[in-house]
């Protein structure tokens, strides 16, 4: 007959040595999961504020709108992306608001925006990411036959 082994406290120690890793990776998913709900806002935010860009009559017009969308799709990120969110100014082809091209049918006529923020990731402390800086752009043609006035 053998004699019974002395293991008690053994699950407890490889507690310890595993809680560490377990942890870190708890962190990283987390962090990993931030980055992306804030790269698809900002990247929603950039495609809504270019196809608003689109609908408008005026060049002018242009900047405020895409400043008011990029403002109304960032409100579901994160605080540190939300408050830092942007738009650069938009991108306007030559011909865009004006008449179409008589000698250049084919031409298309696009807006694009680039919307950027910088989430901060510093409150995962066990981890060594403090912010990461999010852009994305989208390019919109603008409707050929749309009215003019």
């Amino acid at each position: 007959m053998r004699a019974p082994r002395r293991e008690h406290g053994t699950a407890s120690l490889e507690l310890v040595i595993v809680a560490p890793f377990l942890l870190a990776l708890l962190f990283l998913i987390i962090a990993f999961g931030r980055y992306a709900q804030a790269e698809s806002l900002v990247d929603q935010a950039a495609r809504d504020a270019a196809r608003a860009a689109t609908a408008q009559n005026n060049r002018s017009e242009v900047p405020a709108v895409v400043s008011q969308v990029v403002k109304e799709s960032m409100d579901d990120a994160p605080a540190s992306c939300r408050s830092s969110a942007a738009a650069d100014p938009p991108v306007l082809s030559a011909n865009a608001f004006g008449l179409p091209d008589p000698d250049n049918p084919l031409a298309i006529e696009t807006v694009t925006v680039t919307v950027r923020c910088t989430l901060d990731l510093s409150d995962l402390g066990a981890l060594p990411l403090q912010k990461v800086d999010i852009a994305r752009t989208f390019t919109s043609p603008l409707d050929r036959y749309r009215g003019y006035r």
